[in-house]
């Protein structure tokens, strides 16, 4: 997330989530005429990109996913490949579309586990209690210092398994990726790279009938995965919270669609592309309000949540509806769980902040499919950080013990 002011940001999401789900808005700045990229004086460039055939959605009924390809049996420190889409080496003729039929990805790709630049989950680096961890580095938005990945992983001394970076696709302009670019030599190094790509303005370019700018973000995404970076893409993150702020447009049916255009074209654009939906926190009921309809289309799910509290928390169980929502959509061998972005909803100690980090990883054994978690570490109206901050050796101990 990034939005502007606290106050706003420190409502809570909807009457049906409780006080303990409340989420504070932290990042992106409310969405007026322009945008700019966050942390970066990089301007938009209108690159002319020609649209592939338009996308198109399809209802399904019911949840039925296709088998994927297993887990290799992983120790600590090891990287984890298997893939719920087209390997890479898989022809773009040959990836899915976004009907029923493509759910038959599982082409998975057949590279040793033991192979850092294979693509598939790709998770290797920091890891505690069986869950891979990663960072949204801090970029200087709001007010705290800015930090590079690898200032972070020196903080904790070990090599971060993800990193997350924000971006505005604006409606009308074709996506350049430009806010990832200046910071593309971080990206390369830095494990997965969990793009959050955010849909201003309205869904221009992301329809049935024009696909253009779902083949813009799209091509992007090739960039890093052609590099041999796994990219786990966060397409319209917190739509349920930006829709009512007003940073996105539209409701339910035009997110929908959006993701089924992103989706198709991913797979015959960047195959080895993974759809990533995380809303806000919510209610269980509006988790599976905006769920895409395809459930092919996507590969992992998970819930941004930052709960104002300082003490007795309950990742599992609490206000988020985390457990509840991970049954009901993971598997073993289908969709798997994943932190986006996590911290506390208000000012804490150090100790808090590691209090609840330990809470978190501490989840596997009740939530079998949950794969990674990765941590907002700015400071934006108060610290969030656990990492790269005053205290920080209380975090680097943990992932040492």
């Amino acid at each position: 997330m990034h939005v502007s002011a606290l106050s706003a940001a420190l409502a809570l999401v909807g009457a049906a989530t409780s006080v303990e789900a409340g989420c504070h808005r932290r990042h992106h700045s409310k969405i007026a005429a322009q945008i700019q990229a966050s942390g970066s004086s990089s301007s938009w460039s209108s690159a002319t990109i020609s649209a592939d055939s338009p996308a198109s959605t399809q209802d399904s009924s019911s949840y039925q996913y296709a088998p994927q390809a297993k887990v290799a049996g992983v120790s600590v420190g090891a990287s984890i490949q298997w893939s719920s889409k087209a390997s890479g080496t898989a022809s773009a003729s040959n990836a899915a579309s976004t009907s029923s039929s493509s759910s038959s990805s599982s082409s998975s790709s057949s590279s040793s586990s033991s192979s850092s630049s294979s693509l598939g989950w790709g998770l290797k680096g920091l890891k505690k209690n069986g869950i891979w961890f990663g960072w949204l580095p801090d970029d200087g938005s709001g007010g705290g210092q800015a930090h590079t990945i690898d200032q972070i992983n020196a903080a904790v001394g070990a090599q971060t398994a993800a990193q997350g970076w924000y971006a505005q696709a604006q409606s009308g302009t074709l996506f350049d990726g430009s806010q990832f670019s200046y910071r593309k030599d971080q990206i390369l190094s830095g494990g997965v790279f969990q793009p959050a790509v955010m849909p201003t303005g309205g869904w221009w370019g992301l329809t049935s009938s024009d696909n253009q700018q779902a083949v813009a973000i799209c091509k992007v995404m090739k960039e890093y995965t052609d590099a041999g970076v796994e990219v786990w893409l966060r397409f319209a993150h917190e739509v349920n919270y930006y829709q009512e702020d007003g940073t996105y447009q539209g409701g339910v049916s035009d997110f929908k669609e959006g993701w089924a255009a992103v989706a198709k074209a991913c797979r015959q654009i960047a195959p080895e592309v993974k759809m990533w939906y995380t809303p806000n926190v919510a209610s269980t009921s509006q988790y599976d309000e905006y769920f895409p309809d395809d459930p092919s289309t996507v590969d992992l799910i998970g819930v941004d949540w930052y709960p104002k509290q300082q003490s007795g928390f309950d990742f599992v169980n609490g206000g988020a509806g985390m457990k509840a929502f991970h049954d009901k959509y993971t598997s073993a061998n289908g969709i798997k769980f994943a932190i986006g972005e996590i911290g506390l909803g208000q000012a804490a100690p150090m100790s808090a902040r590691v209090a609840w980090l330990e809470n978190i990883m501490n989840s596997q054994s009740q939530m079998p499919n949950m794969i990674a978690v990765s941590w907002f570490n700015y400071y934006k109206g108060y610290d969030f950080r656990i990492a790269a901050c005053d205290s920080d050796y209380m975090t680097k101990q943990y992932f040492a013990s």
